[in-house]
């Protein structure tokens, strides 16, 4: 799903027809517009997000499909390599989920495969949060006592630190903590892991609010 970029991307797909099978260029209302239309379009009964500037392994998917067979998983979660340090991201911890869906899995894209179906009892990704909803949905199944969700020790791929949530983290720390509030989480305790979030950051916010005022 390519948004109608003009910087040569739609020409490295036509160059690979014979890898992406299927493959749309249009205008939409964001990343997560865009994820939606792919889910709709795409004909499996599982998905994988993988964001441009991501690395899928070259074993990932069979290594996918393997812990498939073996566990009759909704979810899948598997081992991400964080492509700024090269630190791995293992595990599932259905017990931080107080903290949010990021203290929870290791990473949307790459990490986690999803059982398209559960899309018809969840809903799709809402344009409600253009930076996280993965969070909601997240959230929402990764909580579900009824959801299969199988932490697999395997390292998927390489996660990207240049996507739309890297780039607008004062957007991120807003959605999250509205997030959380939506999913009955103690609003006390959410508004003063909010505001220790915004500290934690601060440098960070001003250094990048500095960097757009200058063009950087």
């Amino acid at each position: 799903m390519d948004g109608g970029s003009t910087d040569g991307t739609w020409d490295l797909i036509a160059s690979n027809r014979d890898i992406v099978t299927s493959a749309f260029s249009e205008s939409d209302h964001g990343l997560y517009d865009a994820l939606n239309k792919g889910i709709r379009l795409s004909s499996g009964e599982f998905y994988l997000v993988v964001g441009a500037d991501d690395i899928l392994h070259p074993t990932a998917i069979a290594s996918f499909k393997q812990t498939i067979r073996a566990s009759l998983a909704d979810v899948i979660i598997a081992a991400v390599a964080v492509s700024s340090g090269g630190k791995i991201r293992r595990g599932f911890r259905r017990r931080n989920a107080w903290l949010g869906h990021a203290a929870m899995v290791t990473s949307h894209s790459v990490g986690m495969l999803f059982k398209k179906s559960l899309h018809d009892r969840f809903g799709y990704y809402s344009l409600r949060y253009p930076t996280v909803a993965d969070g909601l949905f997240i959230k929402q199944v990764c909580t579900a006592a009824d959801v299969n969700v199988v932490a697999a020790d395997f390292v998927a791929g390489e996660f990207g630190v240049r996507g739309l949530s890297n780039r607008n983290l004062g957007q991120v720390l807003c959605e999250s903590w509205q997030i959380q509030l939506d999913t009955g989480e103690n609003p006390l305790i959410q508004f003063l892991l909010f505001q220790y979030r915004l500290l934690r950051f601060l440098p960070k916010l001003i250094s990048r609010g500095a960097g757009r005022r200058n063009g950087r």
